[in-house]
């Protein structure tokens, strides 16, 4: 893909929009009310109120470092729904992270993210890429963040925001996961090895599998990884059945300051934040379990 249009967007996205009726221009809701540690905030990024969702856990006593955990919804979802569907808040309590669900733009009354700089080809004038260096250092300024670990993670279009900042603002960031999404092709060079691992199902009818000539495919975005991290080129592979369903799982390891790739195939998933297990782990704990072994130096 050469660049982000929107139009094209749309069309491969359209089957899977499902708007809610309660969902209001510029508006998220708390998805739970009684719980003072998720709160919805907001900050003005080029004139424009921005809104997220952040979970500060209750083992959080700002008396040492946190890392910062970011991740990113889907084409036309909004953060208190994405939440639920990658609930990490039990994963935050547990080792004391603080967690927040930024919530996209709308265009054409679309929630989306722009993962690319802004350019002549690029229909989204959006600046998202600097909406998230604004709101990391808004809450770097609130809370005791280690700056060392800060982790970007995404479901769909929220993937590709997730690569996007893992080229564009590789300086903030430690590691990278993407479930269901795929890189586009106005990458830069990350000023560091940057540790990735990918979730992608095989039967995937949004976003394919094996690419379809809009979408690069699951394996190209893998392969220029383990060569931009200079990881081995042979991976270790295991394999687990998750009720009927097999999951392969790649790591590409020892790659520069010991980063790795890793990649878990799930044959026959579809187009999901991933519920199936991975020996009990489904994609949220996956996903946190890689990045947090990272520190923006390499290996923690």
């Amino acid at each position: 893909m050469k660049s982000w249009n929107l139009n094209a967007h749309l069309l491969l996205l359209q089957a899977l929009l499902i708007i809610c009726s309660s969902c209001k221009k510029n508006e998220i809701t708390n998805s739970d009310p009684n719980n003072s540690n998720l709160t919805t905030q907001t900050i003005v990024h080029n004139g424009i109120n921005r809104q997220y969702l952040q979970y500060v856990p209750s083992s959080y006593d700002g008396t040492s470092s946190t890392p910062l955990m970011l991740n990113f919804h889907g084409y036309g979802d909004v953060a208190s729904n994405f939440i639920n569907d990658a609930d990490m808040r039990a994963l935050a309590e547990s080792d004391t992270f603080i967690l927040v669900y930024p919530q996209g733009s709308y265009l054409e009354g679309v929630p989306h993210w722009n993962p690319c700089p802004i350019d002549a080809d690029n229909k989204s004038t959006t600046d998202d890429l600097g909406f998230v260096e604004a709101l990391v250092n808004e809450i770097s300024s609130q809370y005791a963040i280690n700056s060392q670990r800060i982790y970007a993670a995404g479901y769909s279009n929220g993937g590709m925001m997730a690569y996007g900042l893992s080229h564009h603002k590789s300086d903030l960031f430690a590691a990278v996961a993407s479930v269901s999404g795929v890189m586009l092709d106005c990458e830069g060079p990350p000023s560091h090895p940057m540790p990735i691992v990918h979730l992608h199902g095989t039967s995937d009818g949004v976003i394919p599998y094996n690419g379809d000539g809009f979408y690069n495919s699951a394996q190209y975005v893998v392969d220029y990884w383990v060569g931009f991290n200079n990881t081995t080129t042979n991976a270790a592979v295991n394999s687990y059945n998750s009720g009927g369903l097999t999951i392969e799982h790649y790591t590409y390891s020892q790659g520069d300051s010991m980063v790795s790739v890793e990649h878990y195939k799930y044959i026959g998933g579809n187009h999901v934040w991933f519920e199936r297990t991975y020996q009990n782990k489904d994609a949220s704990q996956l996903v946190w379990d890689f990045v947090s072994r990272y520190n923006i130096n390499g290996l923690n």
